[in-house]
């Protein structure tokens, strides 16, 4: 038998005895990556396991789970001696509370009052979905650079009825044509949706592959532009408790005739630029326009009677901005001291 049995042996042995020495959890975190962390001595010794011939692999298997739990029962005891928790690679030494809704929640939940007094129905539909909802529906030919495997997400092994592979939708405007069809409606109605998509993208300060989108959709007969922006004046004033302007710049969507990219004044400087602007004195929020006479007729609706309009922006867009926060992933991340400013 080769030596890594007798290897993790005494690299639990050296474990449970460093832990006399803890004093802190500054010390204990430090602890925990020497020896159990991801990259720690007894989790690559416990990898090593898996390499050895397979006479070796189950007694060396059962001596490495007895070690580990011995390790991993010495650390429980010595942390709840410290009174407090090392939490994902950071050390929190805050005492246990109440639970609480997190930010994202919080913003979802705002954008949903705000909207049901503005006298929208809310709609919901599937993360999962079919290529013809998520794309074709929507004037997104197959040949489109966004049903790239490099910027949508392909289900391995499932298909709708279309036949398709399914997707992890990669926006709410999905919502466009399921949420009229199944929810049965008629114009005119006024219709808002959220939540999770998805999109294969690197994760930065701003960008990340899961993230959440807020779309609304107004259908009737004297629908313009005008009540466009006049609806979307309303939710970012209502939201951010204080009068802002926007302003709709001429830009190209599918399922939008005519598009337009919307800026929003800037909450933190009032227009007259600041860090946050880029000193331009405006923020891009979202995409807007007039819904496409072809999406309507795919939900039955007649264009020569009716008019759209549709604007999807992000939600954690708005969390970020709402609450000062600078950087999308900490929504996503686990550190306590974070989240429970939001408590």
């Amino acid at each position: 038998m080769t030596d890594t049995p007798n290897q993790l042996q005494n690299l639990g042995q050296q474990a449970i005895k460093a832990l006399d020495g803890i004093a802190t959890l500054t010390e204990l975190e430090a602890w925990r990556i020497t020896y159990i962390g991801r990259k720690g001595s007894i989790t690559l010794a416990l990898k090593q396991i898996k390499e050895l011939p397979e006479e070796e692999r189950r007694a060396a298997g059962k001596i490495g789970n007895e070690i580990r739990q011995a390790v991993m029962q010495a650390f429980a005891a010595k942390e709840a001696s410290l009174g407090g928790k090392t939490v994902g690679g950071e050390v929190s030494d805050l005492p246990a509370g109440p639970g609480h809704l997190h930010p994202l929640t919080l913003t979802m939940r705002r954008i949903q009052d705000i909207f049901s007094a503005m006298g929208f129905t809310y709609v919901e539909g599937p993360e999962v979905e079919e290529q013809k909802f998520n794309f074709d529906l929507l004037n997104i030919p197959p040949q489109h650079p966004a049903r790239a495997e490099t910027d949508t997400f392909y289900v391995a092994g499932l298909k709708g009825s279309d036949s398709l592979p399914l997707v992890l939708r990669t926006h709410v405007s999905n919502m466009q044509n399921r949420g009229p069809v199944e929810y049965k409606l008629t114009p005119p109605f006024k219709i808002f949706y959220q939540g999770r998509t998805f999109r294969s993208e690197k994760a930065d300060a701003t960008h990340g592959s899961v993230f959440h989108q807020l779309e609304f959709m107004i259908v009737n007969k004297t629908a313009s532009m005008a009540d466009l922006k006049k609806v979307i004046q309303t939710f970012y004033s209502t939201f951010f408790q204080k009068p802002v302007d926007v302003r709709l710049r001429p830009s190209y969507f599918p399922f939008v005739e005519p598009g337009v990219e919307v800026d929003m004044s800037c909450v933190f400087c009032g227009g007259s630029g600041c860090s946050v602007c880029k000193h331009t004195g405006w923020i891009e929020m979202a995409g807007a326009g007039a819904v496409h006479p072809q999406v309507l007729k795919n939900i039955n609706v007649d264009p020569d009677r009716y008019q759209g309009l549709a604007l999807g922006g992000g939600v954690d867009r708005l969390a970020m901005l709402y609450y000062g926060v600078n950087d999308i992933r900490l929504f996503w991340s686990d550190d306590i001291r974070f989240l429970r400013q939001f408590s």
